[in-house]
């Protein structure tokens, strides 16, 4: 539900206890909610006269009472009674603290959560922009960080990294959090991430994991970066067996997608290309050669250096994985074919 949603709700509780019509009016000036059964259909007609919409004290208008509540100088809601004096005054200032407290319930940090994991609807999150003043256009990297111990310190390091304005944290579990780090011009995600995992490490001597965003998203979409970082951690650990530490969704946006195929169209693939039989991908040897010959491009000479061999070493391997799966991985189309195999044999049951 959304603010004026549980505004509405609340409001619908107090009118029973109250003899007039309460009136709720939004952002946009338009009638949300009244206590008027003949006035019911005409929700989002009725506007806020133009000559009161910036009032900051109870004001009287056409034998009503109204009150207006702002965030930051912004005026987010109106509440109105029908009559005026004192009592109809009252009721609207009992009301509006009443609304008040119900639209502050969420912390700075609970916000940054909801807005991660999309849990918030687009006028809820215009209110707390306004109150929090969050600037809408900055755009933010995503990058999650796990271990396998306790990390709750971990965050404070980030501060000792980057710039005080240019990044949030967020807790996301005693072994995970968030890190939205604001893009410009200057930053440098691979080495910001780099710099981030190195100084974590060295500084509280434990090894983390990182799921890094594609891209930079705006705070309303927040939440895509979060999903993207979040694959891009889980398809690292699980395919590249946490060889890296560091994974960057770009790098597996094709097993997303793989990922998102019917089951139909999975079989398919297999029968067309094996006799079902993906038990090979089990030896961490293999799957360690191959990671790192597809990581760096099909170049037997930057795969040799990446791996701490010697190239024959390394072409012995290809030949023998090219045996073993009928798959030569030297060249490009067999490599994708071994490629998506790699995928289906690590994530399918």
């Amino acid at each position: 539900m959304s603010i004026y949603d549980n505004i509405k709700k609340a409001v619908r509780d107090f009118q029973r206890y109250v003899d007039v019509p309460i009136y709720l009016i939004d952002k946009d000036g338009k009638l949300i909610f009244s206590g008027e059964e003949n006035s019911l259909k005409k929700e989002g007609i009725f506007v806020v006269n133009r000559e009161f919409i910036d009032k900051k004290d109870v004001y009287e208008c056409q034998a009503m009472t109204f009150y207006n509540i702002f965030v930051n100088g912004w005026r987010f809601l109106t509440v109105g009674v029908k009559g005026t004096g004192e009592k109809a005054r009252n009721i609207v200032m009992l009301l509006s603290m009443s609304f008040e407290h119900i639209a502050n319930q969420l912390s700075k940090d609970d916000l940054l959560l909801k807005l991660l994991l999309g849990d918030l609807k687009d006028d809820e999150m215009e209110y707390y922009f306004q109150k929090f003043k969050i600037e809408e256009k900055e755009l933010y990297r995503v990058i999650i960080i796990e271990s396998s111990e306790q990390i709750y310190d971990a965050h404070k390091i980030v501060g000792h990294i980057f710039e005080k304005n240019s990044f949030q944290t967020i807790i996301l579990s005693e072994n995970r959090f968030a890190v939205l780090l604001l893009e410009t011009a200057l930053t440098d995600i691979d080495m910001a991430a780099k710099t981030l995992k190195d100084t974590i490490e060295s500084e509280i001597y434990i090894r983390i994991d990182m799921g890094v965003s594609n891209k930079a998203y705006n705070f309303k979409e927040i939440s895509k970066g979060y999903d993207e970082a979040f694959i891009a951690l889980k398809f690292g650990e699980k395919i590249d067996n946490n060889e890296k530490g560091i994974y960057f969704y770009r790098s597996y946006a094709l097993e997303d997608l793989l990922l998102k195929l019917s089951d139909d169209d999975i079989k398919r693939f297999l029968m067309a290309f094996t006799d079902g039989n993906l038990d090979y991908f089990n030896d961490d040897e293999l799957v360690t050669t191959l990671n790192a010959f597809f990581r760096n491009s099909l170049n037997l000479s930057e795969t040799s250096r990446d791996l701490y061999i010697h190239r024959n070493t390394l072409v012995y391997r290809l030949d023998k994985i090219h045996k073993l799966t009928g798959f030569d991985p030297k060249q490009f189309n067999d490599a994708v074919i071994l490629k998506v195999l790699m995928t289906f044999a690590k994530f399918l049951p």
